[in-house]
């Protein structure tokens, strides 16, 4: 691997790093309600709702991409959809307290809080923004498949939080920006 692409990979997960970090501080998160046992939403920041989504998609996608970079792989179409998987993994981790034995015992009823609530919008704000990289990357590759896929997966996305636009907005903007900076960084990425 050549200097500049090995510096290019680090640059990359550096800023994925940091972007996950601030990511984890703002994620709306499940915990015990006191005293009754079952889990609710707690929501950190007025800014969560709005700024979450876009840090984990700008994240994930860069995360992938660094990745990428640091094995000297161009990433493929097919290769970019671990973009979304990273986002949403990331949103669910950071949304449940898994550490919380209260968590970890309230079974199906945590994933129903989880993912009703402020979570499952930031989930779905998430896959729209990380699914920007695979639309683009097929688009430029011309795989039509990974294409079709990739607009399957933002149609799904939509539908299951189309009440909560705001996450799904902000996702998209983080996705585009990530992306937008790996066009302009990163020479694999340019038509």
């Amino acid at each position: 691997m050549n200097p500049p692409r090995r510096l290019l990979s680090i640059a990359l997960l550096v800023a994925a790093a940091a972007l996950l970090v601030l990511a984890a501080r703002f994620t709306p998160a499940i915990a015990p309600a006191v005293g009754s046992g079952s889990p609710t939403a707690l929501v950190p920041s007025p800014f969560s709702f709005v700024l979450t989504p876009a840090l984990l998609a700008a994240g994930s996608v860069l995360l992938t991409a660094g990745v990428a970079a640091l094995v000297g792989a161009e990433l493929s179409a097919r290769g970019a959809f671990a973009a979304p998987a990273v986002g949403v993994l990331a949103a669910f981790v950071f949304g449940v307290s898994l550490t919380d034995p209260a968590v970890l015992t309230a079974g199906t009823e945590l994933i129903v809080v989880a993912l009703d609530g402020h979570t499952g919008a930031v989930v779905a704000g998430t896959v729209v923004g990380a699914t920007v990289a695979p639309v683009v990357r097929a688009a430029i590759t011309g795989d039509t498949v990974a294409l079709l896929a990739a607009a399957g997966l933002l149609l799904a996305a939509v539908a299951t939080a189309s009440a909560a636009a705001l996450p799904l907005v902000t996702g998209g903007i983080g996705g585009v920006a990530a992306v937008a900076v790996l066009l302009i960084v990163d020479d694999t990425w340019r038509p």
